[in-house]
């Protein structure tokens, strides 16, 4: 007797056990078999970067130039002065380069050239001369200077100079009064010289009229 109530107690607490395993088995076959929450998306990447403007090109330097000289001053009042047995001009003889021409503004110095003769007749013979740098052949530089010296003669007999006062030489680069291994000293050596040769028909300061230069005739 006592046995059989403990068999009915065993399936008493069987039948109560079923319902519950059920509903386990339920409540987890609904987990397992629903349908999981929506994952969001994923966040779109940043944008590239901005490209940074290519650096702007530098201005082109602007090229060199060449320094045009300056032009002589021109006063047509101004005179010629003689110091010692040389002639000083107040302007300027310039020729084109290399060349025997001369350039309109030596106009203003062949006036005070002839002026002076014209106001001192005693002085009988000018001589005029040319010189240059040691740039080139020695004989080419005494033909280019004496060239030269020929030129201011001819245009002070164009204006009415007599030509027996007058005596040009050339020098080429024999004389030069500054250091020939600079320009500034060469274009020092480029120049035309006045000298008086003879006073009153005789040699001025008994020294030989030519100077020891070349004349050109």
């Amino acid at each position: 007797m006592l046995q059989s109530s403990r068999y009915l107690a065993v399936l008493l607490g069987l039948a109560l056990a079923t319902p519950l395993l059920g509903a386990c088995a339920a409540s987890a076959s609904f987990k397992a078999g629903g349908e999981e929450p929506a994952t969001p998306p994923p966040p779109p990447p940043p944008p590239p970067p901005a490209a940074e403007p290519a650096p702007a090109a530098a201005a082109p330097e602007p090229a060199p130039t060449t320094p045009v000289p300056a032009t002589p001053a021109v006063d047509p009042n101004a005179k010629a002065v003689l110091k010692k047995d040389s002639l000083l001009l107040p302007n300027q003889i310039v020729f084109e380069s290399n060349s025997a021409v001369l350039k309109p503004e030596s106009e203003a110095a062949l006036n005070q050239l002839k002026q002076y003769l014209d106001e001192n007749p005693r002085v009988t013979k000018l001589r005029i001369e040319g010189h240059t740098d040691n740039v080139g052949q020695p004989a080419a530089n005494e033909v280019l200077s004496g060239q030269r010296a020929l030129a201011i003669k001819l245009a002070l007999v164009a204006k009415g100079v007599a030509k027996e006062r007058l005596l040009a030489v050339g020098f080429g680069a024999t004389k030069p009064i500054a250091d020939n291994t600079t320009e500034e000293g060469k274009a020092k050596n480029r120049r035309t010289e006045f000298k008086v040769a003879e006073l009153g028909g005789k040699k001025y300061l008994g020294l030989d009229p030519t100077g020891g230069g070349k004349v050109f005739e």
